[in-house]
């Protein structure tokens, strides 16, 4: 008794570690988030932005240049002199006027960084999307091997009844093979599921950079949402999200770089000034100093017409914009409505799916008791047997798929949090 006692609580300690040990898909997407924001490109490109910015805020700020010369000179007429001199120069140049292209350029910078906020927000939604479609097909995977579990079960009964009816000749020696064939297959599909799973948590493993297998996570919750808490958007609701707030900045960008290029087509204005001191300047100076101060304007008259052709390509390249950005518009709208569709196909499928499971199960148990009582072969019950069971596993298939159109919905919703807090 004692050790039946022992055994109990090492199992029930064994059970309650792993519970407690195990991911949950909230951890999974706390892990990825906190990748994304500490070690992936989404870093960097973060960091590439902000120093684009230092750069193109360089309005009045001047170039300041520092040079030192040393020169050796030697003179002959009737005698030989050579003279040794050493220059210092500091000089700053200053833009005052370049067509407005520095003040643009400022506004530009941050409107694309802004542009490119949104984006990377809306790929780390992506990310996360992938991670939640990567549980639950694995979710989905699990039930199905769950339930092949059950199938095996179900023929190594029969396979054991049959051969009890062949030693009492009341079956064939051929329905006892049919059954043995049964349950093999039966088993390679369940290994086949393993390696299913093991595949999908390579790729799991890979989106969080962490070694981690099906039995460290726990995958009892389930991705779901209510059809009242969801809302067909319309156009202007959905540039409100992420990726339709990317797009409306970077829409902003184009007419200012088209305008940024007639840069070299303006005329242009500097300030420069330059102090420069000399030892040994001459035979007869021994130092000097001197300082120069002068504006400079610069304005193109000809190069060939290159500088206007430059500008009509990027009018060209401009035009282009526009048209590829009409088609994103186009795109978001396009995907947002398919999503939906296959939203609802989805959603009436698996009602259709658990009518016909119904039928099935009824057909089955009437078919048990026709095998019972020899009025169908065996033929018959495992037909019926596996026919359930593909049942089963289509309506597993067509709630995999819901999810994944509600995850694509709820991403152009702007509502994701939605599901990710409705997990925890």
């Amino acid at each position: 008794m004692a050790k039946i006692k022992i055994i109990f609580l090492v199992l029930f300690f064994l059970f309650f570690s792993k519970s407690i040990l195990a991911y949950e898909i909230t951890d999974l997407i706390k892990i990825l988030v906190e990748k994304n924001e500490t070690n992936s490109k989404f870093k960097y490109d973060n960091l590439i932005d902000e120093k684009n910015l230092e750069l193109a805020d360089t309005l009045y700020i001047p170039e300041i240049d520092y040079s030192f010369n040393i020169s050796n000179s030697i003179t002959s007429t009737n005698s030989t002199s050579t003279l040794n001199s050493n220059t210092h120069t500091l000089s700053a140049t200053v833009n005052l006027y370049n067509g407005g292209f520095s003040q643009l350029n400022l506004v530009t910078t941050q409107t694309r960084n802004q542009a490119f906020d949104y984006l990377r927000e809306y790929q780390k939604e992506l990310l996360i999307k992938e991670l939640l479609n990567g549980y639950s097909n694995l979710q989905t995977l699990i039930f199905k091997k769950k339930n092949q579990q059950l199938n095996l079960e179900f023929y190594r009964q029969k396979v054991l009844e049959a051969e009890i009816l062949f030693k009492a000749n009341r079956i064939t020696k051929t329905e006892v093979l049919d059954l043995e064939n049964e349950l093999l297959e039966a088993q390679t599909v369940s290994l086949d599921y393993d390696r299913q799973i093991d595949n999908l948590m390579l790729q799991v493993s890979k989106l969080l950079d962490l070694e981690i297998y099906d039995e460290d996570v726990n995958f009892d919750y389930v991705i779901e949402l209510s059809n009242i808490e969801i809302n067909k958007k319309l156009f202007s609701e959905l540039m409100n999200s992420t990726y339709g707030q990317y797009l409306s900045f970077i829409e902003k960008t184009y007419s200012p770089e088209l305008e940024m290029s007639k840069k070299d087509l303006k005329p242009s204005v500097d300030l420069n000034y330059s102090l420069s001191e000399s030892d040994n300047y001459s035979s007869t100076i021994d130092h000097r100093r001197s300082s120069t101060l002068s504006l400079s304007l610069s304005i193109p008259i000809y190069d060939g017409y290159k500088d206007e052709n430059n500008f009509d390509i990027e009018e060209y390249n401009y035009q282009k914009k526009i048209l590829e950005h009409k088609d994103l518009k186009r795109d978001l709208l396009n995907t947002y409505l398919e999503s939906w569709n296959n939203y609802d196909f989805y959603l009436n499928k698996i009602k259709n799916q658990v009518k016909i499971i119904d039928s099935l199960e009824l057909k089955l148990k009437g078919n048990e008791i026709l095998y019972k009582a020899q009025k169908i072969d065996i033929t018959k019950l495992i037909e019926s047997k596996n026919d359930l069971n593909d049942a089963h596993n289509v309506l597993l298939d067509l709630k995999t798929s819901k999810k994944y159109y509600l995850i694509d919905i709820l991403i152009f919703n702007g509502e994701l949090n939605k599901i990710i807090n409705g997990l925890g």
